[in-house]
């Protein structure tokens, strides 16, 4: 490889930790703001209670965490011989142990109606997050193994399809759109793995008709699809989350009301932290800011894509591919819900939403590229 090739390489990794960190900036600017109430006063103890000094503390470790798993040697993670000694089969398998805790009485915690929390003590956080990205790493490990042929239909993909099927169902009984996502990245890997599309389309029948029961069993899925063929049915209740979305982006215009003199947030934009955040950006930053943003998380997708297509080693190919989807996928689910582009659903925007489960994790899967991109980079200079 050529010395600019290399350059750019390890500009791309410090580009991409440098674009993460910002939009946790962003993040935690607009959370501070969004979070602002008539009346109320604070103290800089009390700060570290709301949901902006929390973002502080979580982006704080998931840049020190960013950084070390940047260092990590992906050689590890890989299933070499022993399937027993794999990393990735044990993070998979830890990370399914602790999303059946969701409901052990005393430890699962319900959050609007949907019970996706685990309490333990003072700390919360989403198995779900969790298995999200550990179910990559499993994936891209078991496709590279030389004993398992992803080609083959009984011995390869069916197997692997019970186990997706497996994690799906329990995430989607509480969390159909985390559900979908996994669905939606684990078959496009399988297909950048090798799989034949044939056989990934005769267990998607089943699959499909498995998210339409979901939907079905659970009255108020069903109404979010029924609400967005028209939100103005039902102004003051089934649509009030997207007609108040739309509203917070209509009043910021081109250039927006000003940092911390939105309206939307005293009590009529509900979610104003998390799930519509996007929202409040388009409110007190503009379209401008939200195009900002938008145009951020693009280029992180086109570094991760640049590092993708530089780096030769199969499995860091594929745990890139992804992580990047996971990334793309996500940002991509939470602007179309807070623009009614789609049904309303509860899903964060990766680095900005408040939430550490989510803040961290993302950190973690940016840390994993740059260690395959850190990788790669290491061994084309001694080569």
């Amino acid at each position: 490889m050529k010395h600019s090739e290399l350059k750019s390489l390890k500009s791309d990794i410090l580009l991409l930790e440098g674009i993460s960190i910002l939009l946790m900036g962003i993040g935690i600017v607009m959370i501070y703001s969004a979070q602002g109430r008539i009346g109320g006063e604070e103290s800089f103890s009390s700060f570290w209670n709301t949901p902006a000094g929390k973002q502080m503390i979580f982006a704080i470790f998931g840049v020190i965490l960013m950084h070390i798993t940047s260092r990590v040697n992906i050689e590890k993670l890989k299933l070499k011989d022993d399937f027993l000694k794999w990393p990735g089969l044990w993070i998979m398998l830890g990370s399914l142990v602790i999303l059946f805790g969701v409901y052990v009485p005393g430890i699962g915690l319900e959050v609007n109606n949907a019970r996706r929390w685990i309490k333990i003590g003072t700390i919360s956080f989403q198995p779900s997050e969790i298995v999200k990205f550990s179910t990559i790493i499993f994936l891209s490990g078991l496709i590279c193994y030389e004993k398992f042929d992803i080609r083959r239909f009984f011995s390869g993909i069916m197997p692997t399809i019970l186990i997706l099927g497996l994690i799906c169902g329990i995430i989607g009984k509480e969390d159909l759109g985390t559900s979908a996502l996994i669905a939606l990245v684990s078959g496009l890997l399988l297909l950048a793995g090798g799989a034949r599309l044939w056989h990934l389309l005769i267990p998607s029948l089943p699959a499909l008709a498995g998210f339409g029961y979901m939907i079905i069993k659970k009255p108020y899925r069903l109404k979010r699809i029924t609400t967005f063929l028209d939100i103005w049915k039902d102004p003051q209740g089934s649509g009030y989350h997207a007609i108040q979305s739309l509203i917070s982006i209509a009043d910021g215009s081109w250039l927006g009301t000003g940092l911390g003199l939105g309206v939307q947030k005293y009590g009529y934009l509900p979610e104003d932290t998390t799930d519509f955040i996007f929202s409040v950006i388009c409110e007190e930053l503009g379209m401008l800011g939200g195009v900002f943003v938008i145009l951020l998380i693009i280029w992180m997708i086109i570094i991760c894509w640049r590092i993708y297509r530089s780096i030769e080693d199969e499995f860091g190919k594929l745990l890139v591919f992804g992580l990047t989807c996971v990334i793309g996928f996500q940002s991509a689910m939470n602007i179309a819900v807070a623009t009614v582009s789609v049904p309303t659903k509860g899903i964060a925007l990766p680095f900005i939403s408040a939430g550490g489960s989510g803040l961290i994790c993302f950190s973690v899967a940016i840390g994993l590229i740059c260690s395959v991109a850190n990788s790669d980079w290491r061994l084309k200079i001694e080569n």
